[in-house]
Order: C-alpha cells, then structure tokens, then sequence
C-alpha cells in the first residue's frame, strides 16, 4: 500500500467517525427536547390515575349557584312620526340571589385527544329565591321566586398535558384552545313571576348555571390535578401519595 493510499484510508475513517460523532450528539439532543415538550396526560403511566382522583376530589364540593348580577330586558318601546323611540313599558328581571348543590361523580375519558367530563344533574331545585323585576311601570318591585332545573347535562373537554424534565419531574399544563363546556337543560321552571318575565328569568338560571359550572370544572378541577401531579412526580416538592385507579377511568 503507498503512502497516499493510506493517506486516503486514513481521511475516509476520520470523516466516518467525525459523522458518526456528530449523528449521536444529534439523537442525544433530540432525546432531552423530546423529554421537554408537553405530552398529553393520558400518555403519563399516572395520567389515568391523577385524573380519575382529580375529579372524584373536586366533585365532593358543594357548588354554589349564583346569578349574576346584572339585568335582563326586554322592554317595549313606540316609534313617533318622526322617527324617535320611546319606551313605554318596562320588562326587567334581575336576581343575585341563590343556592347551594352537590353533584355525583362526574364520568370521564381520557385520550391522547383530550379529556371528556360527562356530569348529570337529575334534578335542582330551590324557593324563596329572591329577585327585583320591572313589569309595566319603570320601577323596582321586589318577589319571591323559585327554580327548578331537571335533566341537566354538563359536557365539559379540555386538553390537560404533562412535561416531564430529564429528572422524569412532571408538570400538568392545560391548553385553553380544547377548553369548552356546553350544558343542556331537559326542562326549566321558574315559579312566582308573571309569564313576561319567566323567558328573562329562565334567560338569567341558564346563564349562571353556564357561568358556575364552568368556573367549577375548568377552575376546581384543574387545581386538584396539578396539586396531584406534584405530589406524584413534582420532584419532591410534596409527599408522594399513591393514587387507586377509578372504575370510572378509560384508557
């Protein structure tokens, strides 16, 4: 073999090993990035676990129906020949009073796709609620009311994720992008007010019951997840406590 010859061996082992060198340095990099990025939680060997007690926690809570302070109209209103509006009878309903509930268990999926709380309320019901309305003239009467809520079904989603750092520390986000909660009601009642006002009233239930249900799960619900996933895998940040599967998990 010539000296050039083993020159030529000589460069073609080095640039081998030079990029051999260099695809490791890549997979090793590419490796602790992966372990950076945000996963969904049902991919975590706990994720079942943590969800199914986050939300038998959070469902033990008594949930505390308020409406909302603010006003429902419907006033009529007369146009003159000139053109101009005026307002002749007033339609005004307005309630900030309200009631305390608990809910069941709620049942849930948790996929790679994201997470599905499915909760039925069978019945709610409450008297002596007190509310301000305007029916005619333009001033403030105060009644007695009460509502009675049956059939309802609460469909909440969300997308709960989960990064686990190089010391397989974790930490829950939640993407705000798959957060919606949709509830149907199966029927309505509001009682001790004039069949003018019950669509305003109905209006205001349903609204805050849109309005204190989701606060629940997307609030309530959230919190106790992230508490527990520091006590499962925060880094010592908090004791470790097993977690029971839930006959109500899926995979």
């Amino acid at each position: 073999m010539t000296n050039l010859t083993r020159v030529a061996v000589v460069a073609s082992l080095l640039v081998c090993a030079t990029v051999a060198l260099r695809a490791q340095s890549r997979a090793a990099g590419a490796g602790q990035m992966t372990a950076m990025v945000p996963i969904p939680l049902s991919s975590h060997p706990q994720g079942q676990q943590m969800m199914a007690a986050a939300a038998k926690t959070a469902a033990v809570l008594d949930i505390h129906f308020q409406f909302l302070n603010k006003s429902y109209e419907n006033d009529v209103y007369v146009t003159d020949p000139l053109g101009k509006k005026h307002r002749v009878s007033c339609v005004r309903f307005k309630s900030t009073s309200g009631f305390r509930f608990k809910v069941e268990p709620p049942q849930f999926t948790l996929t790679a796709q994201g997470l599905t709380i499915v909760q039925n309320i069978a019945k709610l019901s409450a008297e002596g609620l007190t509310v301000r309305v305007q029916f005619g003239p333009c001033a403030d009467v105060a009644y007695g009311m009460g509502v009675r809520l049956t059939d309802i079904k609460v469909v909440y989603k969300a997308k709960p994720m989960i990064t686990v750092d190089k010391d397989q520390h974790c930490k829950v986000s939640w993407s705000q992008q798959a957060d919606e909660l949709h509830v149907s009601i199966g029927d309505l009642n509001i009682t001790g007010v004039q069949n003018d006002i019950d669509k305003l009233a109905k209006d205001a239930a349903r609204e805050a019951l849109n309005t204190v249900l989701g606060g629940y799960f997307g609030g309530r619900l959230r919190g106790e997840l992230i508490k527990l996933s520091v006590s499962t895998c925060g880094g010592g940040k908090a004791p470790v406590s097993p977690l029971e599967p839930d006959a109500g998990s899926q995979q």
